[in-house]
């Protein structure tokens, strides 16, 4: 592909992860596999277009609001994107034609005329939201939850992100898949916290080897791996996974229970369980039924099992690395819809638990009003739980000590652990 075409390509991206449902990783999975043509150095270049433009998405949108531009037009993010990184390109990028995109405009040419002598005197965006790629209403969020490493935690978060792989030990051990993934060109070294874990910097067409289509990993990040061992499951156990939707934690959950026992996989939304079923094929694993159904429903269906987890919808503020579109996409009024969802899980949660088993509440938040403020909500309505710590499960493993809070929570996040954020607390019931 021509560079003109490259940005053809990440200006209809970028259009799409705007006005999509999906994260932007999924979006950009779908978009290649549909143009078999672009080949593997033509999606790595296209993608990385795509990420530059998200994580600096502060930036480009505030320079926008500057000079009177459209601070939602995905073409005009990629075309300061390219004033800024590379304006010596920026004529010969927009050229029209067939593959490349439209020629810049009159009305363009103006904006970027008045934008070139702003930046010039100027120099950098004097707003902290714009700096640190966070709309201004959730700064105050991250705030509460940080205090005085707020600032830290948001640049973490606009890092480029690892590639993280979850080792099938069901089929093979992460030497052996190292040196498997060695030999198709793949280079990965061990992860530090998880013992199941394999990382890279760098991303590549990993779900083309043979490795994968034969099952012996699943990409995932190590935070949680992590978390999926807090559940604590045991082989011969039934477990409830309330919120499965395309079964990464329930895959973990199964390899830690051997493939033997009973794992429920329960998600409100069935094309979300859809995307499991290969993947679960390609593990091995037969131990997993799915439900789709309201959680509430499953509460008054089946009987009480050992343990419950809630991966509950949230924020998503602790992947932003990954998914950086996200932070644009939240609003207050979702935020309040995703606190009342999770109450209601943890409610529903709790009822499908027996005496002595384990609810695990978990979210991928780093937002004190999901995680911390749900735990002491929960407890004040439901006496019959106790807390447990995370030591409990983990053991005094020193690498994880950082993982764990004084509450025994389970708590992660990029500038801390270098892993994507995640939250866990443990209950029992009595």
């Amino acid at each position: 592909m021509t560079p003109p075409a490259r940005i053809a390509a990440a200006i209809e991206l970028l259009s799409n992860i705007k006005s999509g449902f999906d994260p932007a990783d999924v979006i950009i999975s779908e978009y290649f596999r549909r143009r078999r043509y672009a080949g593997s150095g033509d999606r790595r270049k296209i993608r990385e277009i795509v990420y530059v433009v998200l994580r600096n998405l502060g930036i480009l949108k505030y320079w926008l609001i500057e000079s009177g531009g459209d601070q939602d037009d995905p073409r005009l993010w990629l075309i300061i994107s390219i004033l800024l990184e590379e304006p010596e390109n920026l004529g010969s990028y927009f050229i029209g034609g067939r593959f490349g995109p439209a020629a810049i405009s009159a009305i363009e040419k103006e904006l970027i005329e008045h934008l070139e002598s702003r930046i010039n005197s100027q120099k950098a965006p004097d707003a902290r939201w714009a700096l640190l790629n966070c709309p201004k209403w959730i700064l105050e969020y991250f705030d509460r939850a940080f205090r005085d490493s707020c600032d830290i935690e948001l640049m973490a978060l606009n890092a480029k992100a690892p590639v993280d792989l979850r080792v099938n030990s069901l089929k093979t051990t992460r030497e052996k898949l190292q040196s498997y993934l060695r030999g198709e060109g793949h280079d990965f070294s061990l992860t530090s916290l998880s013992p199941i874990g394999l990382r890279s910097m760098n991303w590549s067409p990993l779900l083309d080897t043979k490795a994968f289509k034969d099952g012996l990993f699943e990409v995932q990040d190590e935070s949680s791996q992590i978390l999926a061992s807090v559940v604590g499951a045991q082989p011969g156990e039934r477990i409830v996974d309330l919120c499965a939707g395309a079964g990464g934690k329930t895959l973990a959950l199964a390899m830690m229970m051997k493939n033997e026992g009973e794992i429920i996989a329960a998600d409100a939304f069935d094309y979300r369980l859809r995307r499991s079923r290969s993947r679960i094929e390609r593990a091995g694993v037969s131990i997993i039924s799915e439900f789709s159904v309201e959680s509430s429903i499953l509460a008054e269906t089946i009987d009480p099992v050992d343990r419950v987890l809630i991966d509950a919808p949230c924020s998503g503020s602790g992947v932003w690395r990954r998914n950086p579109e996200v932070r644009w996409q939240l609003t207050p009024e979702k935020l309040c819809k995703y606190k009342e969802t999770q109450k209601q899980l943890f409610h529903d949660g709790s009822r499908l638990v027996r005496s002595g088993g384990w609810l695990v509440y978990a979210t991928c938040s780093l937002f004190l009003e999901e995680n911390e403020e749900q735990v002491d909500s929960f407890l004040k309505t439901h006496k019959n739980f106790r807390l447990v710590s995370a030591n409990e499960v983990l053991g005094n493993n020193e690498n994880l000590s950082s993982c764990i809070n004084n509450c025994g929570y389970l708590r992660m996040s990029p500038a801390q652990n270098k892993t994507d954020g995640v939250f866990a607390a443990i209950f029992e019931k009595f």
